[in-house]
């Protein structure tokens, strides 16, 4: 169960759900409308925009956009960062899902200059495309599940299990990433265009244990306009400030994606082991979380 309370660090009728992915060489970005209120235009040429292979949406058709398929291993995604470390397909330590991917790190740094990292990037499509945020007004959820353990977390140190991270011209500090602490919690973590991080949830941190996420966001760069909402295994989240949906500029530099794993602070040290699993990008909560605790009537 979470933990309720925020802290700050110095800190979408019907009709509308018209979902659109434009042919033309490269890769893609898919138009998505969340359903009652949610608006969207078909995309538009623009530094940033990523353009497509003639995949039409249909938003009558409920199903992601993208999944991780261990059967294509590694190819599921844009690519893989392991400084050091292996990103592989194993069972399901549980036996509760099958294939899982497992990113493992040694934690050993490869120079100084370099953290330790381990991490799935971006999400390749089964042609090949890869798929990015880019386009102001779209609006995208993504499901994971997750299992850490071993994870050496230290007091006053943070480890990034998931980011949504910006590329391009401005890329900074990711909008939304998923931090352990020190003090063994774990927290969705808010980075606004100004670079002020607000923790908008945070819960226990429950390793050698799967943990079911869904993250919906709006995109945009303006925090007037964008938003995030959060449910955790299966279950809607209160965010900071009171609500389900916080405000949020999720879009910085040309484009955003997600990225799983481990990446720390530097002065942690030891191995470290993630597995994923159910890893996926719709319009809607349905497209993605019928499979989640709870299914998908949201």
């Amino acid at each position: 169960m979470a933990v309720s309370g925020p802290r700050t660090k110095n800190r979408v009728r019907l009709g509308v759900g018209l979902a659109v992915v434009v042919a033309v060489a490269g890769a893609w970005t898919a138009t998505a409308t969340e359903g009652p209120g949610a608006t969207g235009t078909p995309p538009r040429t623009g530094a940033g925009q990523q353009r497509g292979h003639g995949q039409a949406a249909d938003p009558r058709a409920a199903g992601p956009l993208w999944t991780a398929d261990p059967g294509r291993g590694v190819k599921s995604f844009e690519g893989i960062e392991t400084k050091p470390g292996s990103v592989k397909v194993v069972n399901d330590p549980t036996g509760r899902y099958g294939k899982s991917y497992e990113l493992h790190t040694s934690g050993k740094k490869e120079d100084a200059d370099t953290r330790v990292r381990v991490e799935t990037r971006g999400h390749r499509t089964a042609d090949g495309s890869p798929l990015r945020f880019s386009k102001e007004g779209d609006v995208f959820y993504v499901h994971w599940r997750s299992m850490w353990g071993p994870l050496p977390v230290q007091r006053g140190k943070w480890v990034v299990l998931w980011q949504l991270k910006d590329y391009g011209p401005g890329a900074a500090t990711p909008p939304l990433s998923l931090r352990a602490r020190g003090d063994g919690t774990v927290d969705l973590e808010y980075c606004d265009p100004k670079l002020k991080t607000t923790q908008l949830w945070h819960t226990d941190l429950k390793l050698n244990q799967w943990n079911d996420f869904v993250v919906g966001f709006r995109v945009s760069k303006n925090p007037a306009e964008g938003w995030v909402k959060l449910w955790h295994d299966g279950k809607a989240q209160e965010l900071a400030g009171g609500g389900q949906q916080h405000p949020a500029a999720t879009l910085r530099g040309d484009w955003v994606l997600d990225k799983w794993g481990v990446y720390r602070a530097d002065g942690i040290t030891g191995p470290a082991t993630a597995y994923l699993n159910g890893a996926a990008v719709g319009r809607s909560y349905g497209d993605v979380a019928s499979s989640s605790p709870g299914g998908a009537a949201k």
